[in-house]
């Protein structure tokens, strides 16, 4: 992203960069959701899903702790 995007967005009150991620997730999840998922890919998730699911001893970790063990800020 160029360097003056971020320094206008920077600009913006916290509400209004707040709102504007939203609107941008928003329109993220639409194109995805137009987006068609290939059998294999699909096929893939639902077996990972239902192995999970199944596998009640496995260890199930919520955002917080995935983005805490991947070194990141949420």
């Amino acid at each position: 992203m160029k360097s003056t995007l971020i320094e206008e967005l920077s600009k913006l009150s916290i509400e209004e960069r707040r709102a504007l991620i939203d609107d941008l997730w928003d329109s993220i999840e639409s194109d995805l959701d137009a987006s068609p998922v290939s059998d294999n890919v699909g096929k893939l998730h639902d077996k990972r899903a239902g192995a999970l699911a199944r596998d009640l001893s496995q260890k199930k970790f919520t955002l917080e702790e995935m983005v805490a063990r991947s070194g990141r800020r949420a």
